[in-house]
């Protein structure tokens, strides 16, 4: 039977105070955890070194020999509370931790199972707090790979797999074709110029809020009017009337519509935007305007950086 409990402080975890954790704090859940959490210890002296050590010892009270499979709310709860630290620890780290996590589990096709689907979840899905693409990748990659899991049950990883894998940060920038405003087909590929794309709906009103956002910045304006940085609006897959809705955009900007590009980008996010650099890697993704144009703005200005 399920037991009312309350949940482990993230006061508790960290061994600090914080306005964000408390309101975590006061959450009420109907679950029994599956082992007991661990603190952090006190003599650790940042945010970065708590999470690091929680990251690393998180699973170690959990009886993984004589569970063949778990409880999958109690599980995802694990998780949920895993993904806190994963935050602020170091991606070295946190990536170590979750190849050990994986060799332990790895001879279980049910416990991996189990556990893909609590990160997808927790870090990767559209409710997830925080999204590590990292670590997710890690159970994919185990995932796809055990031979004891049925192909049906993998392809949705397989696809999960192969857009995250293209569009890594710092992996370079996936080609793809589309339509321009005036019919023609159309390529993007990385080219020496910073770049920032933004797929979506046009019709959406954080769309429209994005174009106006960037016509207003100035130091934008300037930068593309110089050929410094290239401006991307682009409706990733059909949609009737597209053109309509664009006709007044920049021509100093590319506009079009694909198809399926969310088969070959990551968009979590709508609109989602992405910064390539002048490499043609990535650099940032599914992040905020703000952030997108203050990096542009950076590598132009610094070209160096």
């Amino acid at each position: 039977m399920i037991k009312t409990i309350r949940k482990f402080l993230f006061l508790t975890f960290f061994s600090f105070s914080s306005a964000s954790f408390a309101l975590n704090a006061q959450e009420v859940i109907e679950i029994e955890p599956l082992f007991e959490y661990p603190s952090a210890p006190q003599e650790l002296p940042t945010l970065e070194a708590k999470s690091d050590y929680l990251v690393e010892h998180f699973w170690d009270q959990m009886d993984f020999k004589s569970k063949s499979t778990v409880d999958q709310n109690a599980l995802n709860d694990a998780f949920r509370v895993f993904s806190v630290p994963l935050r602020w620890s170091s991606r070295d780290k946190a990536v170590v931790a979750t190849d050990k996590l994986i060799q332990t589990i790895s001879k279980n096709p049910v416990l991996l199972l189990q556990f893909t689907k609590a990160a997808e979840e927790n870090i990767y899905g559209p409710r997830a707090e925080v999204w590590v693409d990292e670590v997710y990748l890690k159970f994919l990659n185990a995932i796809v790979k055990n031979k004891k899991v049925p192909a049906q049950r993998k392809k949705k990883y397989e696809e999960q797999l192969k857009v995250l894998s293209n569009t890594i940060i710092g992996n370079k920038a996936p080609e793809f074709s589309f339509e321009n405003v005036n019919g023609d087909k159309s390529n993007y590929f990385p080219m020496a110029t910073c770049t920032i794309i933004i797929f979506g709906n046009p019709k959406d009103t954080d769309w429209r809020l994005t174009r106006l956002r960037m016509e207003s910045n100035a130091a934008l304006t300037e930068a593309v009017n110089k050929g410094k940085v290239n401006i991307l609006f682009i409706v990733p897959d059909k949609m009737e009337g597209w053109k309509n809705e664009v006709v007044n955009y920049s021509s100093k900007w590319t506009v079009g519509c694909g198809e399926e590009l969310n088969k070959i980008y990551d968009l979590r996010a709508m609109p989602s935007v992405y910064t390539i650099g002048t490499d043609g890697t990535i650099l940032l993704k599914n992040t905020t305007l703000g952030t997108a144009i203050s990096k542009v703005l950076e590598l132009t200005n610094n070209p160096k950086n």
